[in-house]
């Protein structure tokens, strides 16, 4: 984990903490949303990850006002829009901009695609609606 975590902040100046929280939302909404089989692979190439999905589900998010409360409500619409909208929101709560966003991302998927190799990554992108529009 330490490793990816080193990535993502040379990637968007993050800090190590909050780069690790990011990683634990992403792959906790990757866990609710793509099939088990492909994420199983998919998480187990990152060392650390169950951790990092455990600890970002307990801490609580730091403002999120206007995005929170929409993120919320097009989070309860399911998966597609409503669930980036939702994750969207919890990344922005723990201080991420856009372009952290995208870019932490993609510092996962590219991080498991050299461990388990592009199809079997590109697996769990394509399960679920517009991320692949964000890796």
């Amino acid at each position: 984990m330490e490793d990816l975590i080193n990535r993502i902040v040379a990637a968007t100046g993050l800090d190590p903490q909050s780069a690790r929280e990011a990683v634990g939302i992403i792959l906790g909404f990757f866990q609710k949303h793509a099939p088990q089989e492909a994420f199983a692979e998919f998480v187990n190439a990152i060392p650390g990850a169950q951790q990092a999905m455990a600890a970002s589900a307990e801490a609580p998010a730091r403002g999120g006002g206007l995005m929170g409360a929409l993120g919320g409500l097009m989070g309860g619409l399911g998966g597609g829009a409503g669930g980036l909208m939702a994750l969207a929101s919890q990344l922005s709560g723990k201080g991420l901009d856009m372009g952290q966003m995208k870019a932490v991302g993609q510092e996962i998927f590219t991080y498991a695609e050299e461990r388990v190799g592009p199809e079997k990554a590109r697996e769990v992108i394509r399960a679920i609606p517009g991320v692949g529009q964000m890796m």
